[in-house]
């Protein structure tokens, strides 16, 4: 008996004595897809001459498409893939809201061609995940509204309606965890909700397309992390990559005021690829020590998470592309389950086999340990 109680004091002693074991603290990020190509409002926004019969069809075709795209139907979904994966932290890009104004009473608002495009993308996930997540933190970015609402005329009406619109990034928590979003100290004029908009920015005609970063502190099973949630600029041939090139530098530079006391995750949709030159953001990143977690993964799958058809309506994925991300500053001890998700055909929109996909991209996960 005596020996048997020294033996279990003794084993008890030893378990007290060993460190404690490292916690998988889960990052996520998704673009959510605002469900429309804006390019060709860009575009008629910029020609000279301005063409309003041009403008107006960009504007009416957007609007349309973003209502056959079933943005509540794709929230659900992306809640799903959310709820399933259960991230601590996660990163959301192409946060919309769609807002219609019917002075004239035109009726245009509840068009059935249009009507399903006015919705809150946000309001829209909270609900989604029943409580389990929370806002943390936001930044707006585009913004279209008040005298500056975009008037638009539909097929048979005479008068105008008016459309608003903002896009946002934001960080949501798992219930639970404590969350202070990040003073990044930017210039005032630069502030926006709890994040900065970047100097570098688009502007195409009288519209100029802010993209911005949003990040909070967290402890997280015992573990102070800094989690940075950012959009750059679209790569697109008829954009200089000199602006996300600019918006990647700017952010880097903003980063390194990070505490070495906290590790720092910066995560989203970078518009940047590991096939692109060393002076692109994603370079930017790995020439600074940033490690991508998805080359931590075990295995050769590609990780491509963009983009199906701006309509979402291809049969089979179309993702050519890895340019949303998961960085790590610090080297972690260990990346577990680095996964793309909603990149395969059972995680489209109901009935199987006829919805839509849940978003042009796929999502981005890892668990994260760090000694």
């Amino acid at each position: 008996m005596y020996l048997r109680r020294t033996m279990m004091t003794m084993a008890g002693l030893l378990i007290v004595a060993l460190p404690a074991r490292a916690q998988d603290v889960g990052f996520m990020s998704l673009n959510q897809y605002l469900g429309a190509d804006l390019s060709p409002i860009l575009a008629a926004a910029g020609a000279d001459p301005f063409d309003p019969v041009v403008f107006n069809a960009a504007v009416v075709g957007a609007l349309a498409e973003a209502a056959a795209n079933k943005a509540s139907e794709r929230i659900e979904a992306q809640a799903e893939l959310i709820l399933k994966r259960g991230p601590d932290l996660v990163g959301l890009q192409e946060v919309f809201v769609f807002e219609c104004a019917d002075p004239f009473a035109t009726g245009a608002c509840d068009d059935p061609l249009v009507a399903g495009a006015f919705e809150d993308f946000l309001d829209l996930t909270l609900a989604a995940l029943g409580g389990e997540y929370y806002e943390a933190a936001q930044v707006v970015n585009f913004r279209v509204d008040g005298v500056n609402a975009i008037p638009f005329v539909l097929p048979g009406y005479v008068q105008p309606a008016f459309v608003s619109t903002r896009d946002r990034d934001v960080v949501i928590a798992r219930d639970g965890i404590a969350t202070t979003p990040v003073n990044f100290d930017c210039p005032p004029v630069n502030v926006s909700a709890d994040g900065c908009n970047y100097i570098a920015r688009l502007s195409s005609g009288g519209l100029t397309v802010l993209r911005g970063y949003v990040g909070v502190d967290a402890t997280v099973k015992g573990l102070a992390v800094r989690l940075v949630d950012t959009h750059l600029e679209v790569k697109d041939p008829s954009i200089p990559p000199l602006i996300q090139n600019l918006q990647a530098n700017e952010l880097l530079s903003v980063l390194a005021a990070t505490p070495n006391d906290r590790k720092l995750v910066v995560l989203g949709d970078i518009n940047s690829s590991p096939d692109d030159p060393v002076t692109s953001p994603y370079g930017q990143f790995s020439a600074l020590g940033y490690t991508d977690t998805w080359n931590l993964r075990p295995g050769n799958a590609n990780g491509t998470t963009c983009c199906q058809r701006s309509d979402l309506s291809n049969q089979q994925t179309q993702l050519s592309e890895r340019i949303d991300v998961v960085f790590s500053r610090e080297y972690p001890a260990k990346a577990i389950k680095v996964r793309t998700l909603g990149d395969v055909v059972s995680s489209k929109t109901r009935p199987p086999g006829l919805g839509v996909w849940a978003s042009d991209h796929a999502a981005v996960a890892a668990d994260l340990q760090f000694e």
